[in-house]
């Protein structure tokens, strides 16, 4: 369910812009009070500036740099 949550977030904050930080990404989903579970994917992202579809992808990562495991925590 964060992976939904956090693409809808990824819709709205990219409109009119072609990079975010991942700062940039946190704000607007406390903003958008998102639930534990997509905040801590965001507390995982890499700094850097992201397009939309590589913080997509960078996001669906997180789980796996964290863990070390192949295995999506968020998939059980």
């Amino acid at each position: 369910m964060a992976y939904a949550e956090l693409d809808g977030l990824l819709d709205e904050v990219y409109t009119g812009q072609e990079r975010l930080t991942p700062a940039d990404l946190r704000r607007a989903a406390i903003a958008a009070e998102l639930p534990p579970a997509a905040m801590a994917l965001l507390d995982g992202l890499p700094e850097g500036e992201y397009s939309q579809d590589e913080a997509a992808e960078a996001l669906r990562q997180v789980p796996q740099i964290v863990t070390g495991e192949d295995r999506d925590p968020l998939d059980s």
